[in-house]
Parts: C-alpha cells; sequence; structure tokens
C-alpha cells in the first residue's frame, strides 16, 4: 500500500513568520520529496499531487521497442535517402519541362510577332502604291 500511494513525509512551512507542518506525499515516479507551502491555507492539493504522464518502469527491464521503430531504425536512412533523392529528380524533371514548355511558347510567339510585323509592311507597302496610283 505504501508503494502504491507514495511515500508520506512531514515537512515544515512558513505563514507569515511562523513554522507549520506540511504533510505532503511522493509518487513513486518522482524521486525527491516536494513540499507544499501554500501562503493562505492547506489543501488537498498537496496531497493529490497529478498523475504522472507515463508509468514508472523498473529500472532493471529494458524498454521494449515497437516493431515499426525496429523497422525504421534499421531502414530510415536508406528510405529518406531514397525520398530525398527522388523528390529532387522529380523536381529536375518538373523544371526541365516547364523551362523547355516556355521556349516553345516563346518561341511560337515570336514567330506570330515576326508573322505580324510582316503582314504590316505588306500593307503599307500596299497603301503607299494605291496613294501613288
Amino acid at each position: 500500500m505504501a508503494t502504491r500511494l507514495g511515500l508520506l513525509a512531514l515537512g515544515i512551512g512558513r505563514q507569515q513568520g511562523r513554522l507549520w507542518p506540511v504533510v505532503v506525499r511522493q509518487t513513486p515516479s518522482s524521486r525527491y520529496i516536494r513540499f507544499s507551502t501554500s501562503s493562505s491555507s492547506r489543501s488537498d492539493s498537496s496531497l493529490n499531487p497529478s498523475p504522472s504522464p507515463s508509468p514508472a518502469t523498473p529500472p532493471g527491464e529494458p524498454k521494449k521497442k515497437s516493431p515499426h521503430v525496429g523497422f525504421y531504425q534499421v531502414y530510415g536512412r536508406a528510405l529518406s535517402k531514397v525520398l530525398l533523392m527522388s523528390l529532387l529528380f522529380y523536381q529536375g524533371l518538373y523544371y526541365g519541362w516547364m523551362y523547355l514548355e516556355h521556349l516553345e511558347v516563346k518561341h511560337g510567339k515570336e514567330g506570330e510577332i515576326k508573322a505580324l510585323e510582316q503582314k504590316i509592311r505588306d500593307l503599307q507597302e500596299e497603301k503607299k502604291q494605291q496613294k501613288a496610283a
């Protein structure tokens, strides 16, 4: 029962310059006794600390690893390299394709501009010939 509830200790607190006893509880997971010093009055919060986030494991037992953790410890570095290299390769191909597409559009518009400029010159020459005639 004592290990389940923790150890009770008698401490000394200060209130307005006078000393008074404070009862605190040590949980099995904590290593040090924490003394509660409330300034106005004693409360039950010093008797019931918040539960520990993880259960305490005996010091002799090693932690058991999940099979998923073991898999990623063995193959994680290789998988990350493959993922990174494939991502870089994909991005290189994507930007190369976009660059070639951009050049194709640019050459198409330059050709269209040249054709329209030539058409304007032809129309201007035709207009001059009509005025002269």
